[in-house]
């Protein structure tokens, strides 16, 4: 069965005006997100992955400006629409943000509002997008909070914010994301605040709601270890750009760029030595402020090329079927670029 395209990034870039110049938060983002599959991106705070998430939902900051493609393939009655092109404020983005598109943020205790019912900001969304009857929004949320493992959810439903705890709270922010059945799901860390039991159920919950509803998810996240149980496909981003892209076993079983191969040193081995030091990349990513063309690892690369990496930006090449990397490594003698 052949997948169908939902979402195509075409050199997204998301690029912020302040007085010392312009920071380039995403920098030429190519990535596809299709329907029923979940692609993972990762890489370390500050390399734009949140920013990205922003843009598919036009709502990045001032003063944040955005260029580039962002075609959507799922909203309904309509071929296509570029995302990017779009009054942030305007009818046609508000239409889809919250119904077909929609968001699972970091940390749920700061995205409720504490002065208002769950009940009352579930529905909310549901009364925008599917029904003006209070009492059909009001039992589409009881069986949202049903679904996504809240007892007693006719009670629960009229408690406040703070009368849930962590992972409760995750899971009301989960059946908010659902309760208009979205095209496409964007989980910005959903797990990271919360115990490994807890994130254990909430990833096989968002598994099983995949299932049912065929949607497709970008699930952003740092834990490499959350990737391989979650994700179809992975994009590495680093500096506001992806540095590579590959299914999730080529990443974990045959990673090429030094960067990918550095985050995947760092994770925590059974078996090994108790007092061996978990390995670590030296160095911190750089403020992509006024920055020269150059590789944005290099000078955190053990393998950088003096005179090549620190004076040219590589391309994004394909180096085997669906595997892309950015590194001159892989590039051909003449440096021409192949891909991206």
């Amino acid at each position: 069965m052949e997948e169908k395209l939902l979402i195509e990034l075409k050199d997204l870039k998301v690029h912020f005006a302040i007085d010392e110049g312009t920071l380039k938060a995403v920098d030429g983002v190519d990535l596809e997100i299709y329907e029923g599959k979940t692609l993972g991106l990762v890489g370390e705070s500050g390399c734009g992955k949140s920013v990205t998430s922003q843009a598919l939902l036009r709502i990045v900051p001032p003063p944040g400006s955005i260029m580039g493609e962002i075609l959507f393939h799922g909203k309904e009655g309509q071929d296509t629409v570029d995302l990017a092109a779009l009054d942030m404020n305007g009818e046609m983005i508000r239409s889809i943000r919250g119904k077909d598109i929609a968001m699972i943020f970091q940390e749920p205790m700061t995205s409720f509002s504490p002065l208002y019912t769950m009940g009352n900001q579930i529905m909310e969304a549901i009364k925008l997008h599917r029904t003006d009857n209070e009492e059909e929004a009001r039992q589409i949320a009881i069986e949202m909070f049903r679904k996504v493992g809240i007892s007693n959810p006719e009670k629960r439903l009229d408690e406040y914010p703070h009368e849930f705890s962590g992972g409760m709270r995750q899971r009301v922010m989960i059946a908010m994301a659902l309760s208009c059945q979205p095209k496409l799901l964007i989980a910005d860390e959903p797990t990271t605040a919360l115990d490994v039991t807890i994130q254990a159920q909430v990833l096989e919950l968002m598994r099983e709601l995949q299932k049912e509803f065929g949607m497709g998810i970008l699930f952003i996240t740092h834990d490499l270890g959350v990737v391989a149980e979650m994700c179809d496909e992975v994009a590495v981003m680093y500096l506001g750009k992806v540095v590579e892209k590959a299914p999730v076993d080529d990443i974990f079983h045959n990673p090429m760029h030094p960067y990918t191969k550095g985050l995947l040193k760092s994770i925590p081995v059974m078996g090994k030595e108790t007092r061996e030091k978990l390995a670590s990349i030296e160095g911190s990513v750089p403020v992509p402020l006024g920055l020269p063309p150059m590789c944005g690892f290099h000078e955190r690369c053990s393998e950088c090329m003096s005179g090549k990496c620190d004076k040219e930006n590589p391309p994004l090449i394909e180096v085997e079927k669906g595997h892309f990397v950015r590194c001159f490594k892989y590039t051909d003698m003449t440096g021409e670029k192949q891909n991206g």
